[in-house]
């Protein structure tokens, strides 16, 4: 359910680094020919125009674009680098005892144990779903009821972020997205975050939930809390016209 449009014929990766090269040639940087490559292309071919760019160029991607874009803009960044493999094998052998390495830890309130940060922190989306479904049926609830907020304890609360956005992405994006976007100014930061990492992933059901917990469609949010180079971005990796 990913919102990133990709051209039906997508050009060679050796014609998309000369038109990066092109676009940070001369007095100013060419934006919007920026966007129109690396907005409209999938992980892979971005993860391919990086190896040929610095084999061409003799120069990384991201130093190149970090020395020509500037201020909100650089969420560009993160789009070139975000990519991860999260394959879809499953050992449920590993999911049961590490179920029960989880509980044990978070019985004892060891939150920042480094067992559960190697787990949350190198296992795939779904080896860690078939984790918290084997947490669920060896000890009767969810791993989340066993995370009690407590205001106090700043980890615990990243924890709990950590499983909800494995476990429901969609409403914990949107709830991101909506805080991001409301109050007295943007959280850019985190607007970046979530647009340019969930654009090949499930965006179109984050805009789907953010509709329909506030009544107004996401990319009518983005462009009101955003301007120029940095709202068109935005829009073009939302799927918008």
């Amino acid at each position: 359910m990913a919102t990133l449009t990709v051209p039906a014929s997508v050009p060679p990766v050796a014609e998309d680094c000369e038109q990066l090269h092109k676009a940070f040639e001369g007095w100013g940087t060419n934006e919007k020919l920026i966007i129109s490559v690396l907005a409209h292309r999938d992980a892979a071919h971005r993860r391919a125009i990086r190896r040929a760019y610095a084999e061409k160029y003799g120069k990384e991607l991201l130093r190149a674009l970090g020395d020509e874009i500037h201020g909100k803009f650089e969420l560009l960044v993160p789009l070139v680098s975000a990519y991860r493999y999260d394959g879809p094998e499953v050992n449920t052998s590993l999911a049961h005892s590490e179920a029960k390495i989880l509980h044990e830890n978070i019985h004892k309130k060891a939150y920042s144990d480094e067992e559960v940060i190697r787990i949350l922190t190198t296992r795939s989306k779904a080896q860690l779903l078939a984790t918290f479904n084997s947490y669920r049926d060896q000890f009767d609830h969810p791993i989340n009821k066993d995370l009690k907020v407590d205001p106090k304890d700043e980890f615990l609360a990243t924890l709990r972020a950590i499983i909800r956005c494995f476990t429901c992405p969609d409403r914990y994006f949107e709830k991101v997205l909506r805080l991001a976007l409301g109050g007295m100014g943007t959280d850019e930061d985190d607007l970046t975050r979530v647009i340019t990492t969930r654009a090949e992933v499930d965006l179109k059901l984050i805009k789907e939930a953010y509709q329909k917990r506030n009544s107004v469609p996401l990319e009518r949010a983005v462009a009101k809390d955003t301007t120029r180079d940095y709202e068109d971005i935005l829009l073009a990796l939302l799927g918008a016209e």
